[in-house]
């Protein structure tokens, strides 16, 4: 099937839209490890090259559990970083996949694929933890295995060419509306998700020819 003669491939971003999260839960973890305040953790954090790096899959988890046990000055194993790492999750949006599960739904979009800008340990993590739910997805495809990070074009390219189409038959819903501006300036449709009604709306807004 030639790419413009294809149904749309709708892209549901995981973190903030699939699932809820809170990096103050590793915080948490990690002061009450380490018997600090979570406070002076938060004020040494911070988002960086090797955290970047970490999300295209550019360095191994024990390298960024390292840079991130020095940034944050922690005298902890790999073990006690990693569990504060991981403890950032909230639960699954039901309204989210119930609304994915449609025969409505379903039937207007060649796949439904969730997108994340996530890392090795974080997805290894998420896969187990929203097990149950993720077979609502057809696939999902996660910044350290693509090797770029959303909204990089590099990132939506590779997404397309797996389904065999083009950036401009892709539909993003993603939580931040700088993700989602940078998305449609690449050619992609994007809707700023705020709940399952209204991307319910924003879906009924689509052509279904295209």
């Amino acid at each position: 099937m030639h790419a413009r003669d294809q149904l749309p491939v709708l892209l549901i971003d995981m973190g903030g839209c699939f699932f809820s999260y809170s990096f103050t839960g590793a915080l948490q973890a990690w002061a009450g490890a380490a018997g600090q305040d979570p406070d002076q953790l938060l004020a040494r954090w911070q988002i960086d090259g090797p955290f970047d790096a970490f999300e295209r899959g550019e360095i191994p988890p024990a390298s960024y559990l390292q840079h991130l046990r020095h940034l944050l000055g922690l005298e902890l194993t790999d073990t006690q970083m990693a569990a504060g790492w991981n403890a950032i999750y909230g639960t699954a949006d039901t309204d989210l996949i119930q609304l994915l599960s449609t025969p409505t739904v379903r039937t207007r979009f060649h796949r439904i694929a969730g997108v994340s800008n996530t890392n090795t340990l974080h997805a290894r993590h998420w896969r187990d933890l929203f097990r149950e739910q993720l077979p609502v997805l057809d696939a999902v495809h996660c910044s350290h295995e693509v090797g770029a990070t959303k909204p990089q074009r590099a990132f939506f390219d590779h997404v397309a060419a797996v389904y065999g189409t083009t950036r401009d038959h892709l539909v993003l819903v993603d939580d931040i509306h700088e993700v989602t501006a940078a998305a449609d300036a690449l050619g992609l449709r994007a809707h700023h998700y705020q709940g399952a009604a209204g991307l319910a709306s924003y879906l009924n807004t689509l052509s279904p020819s295209n």
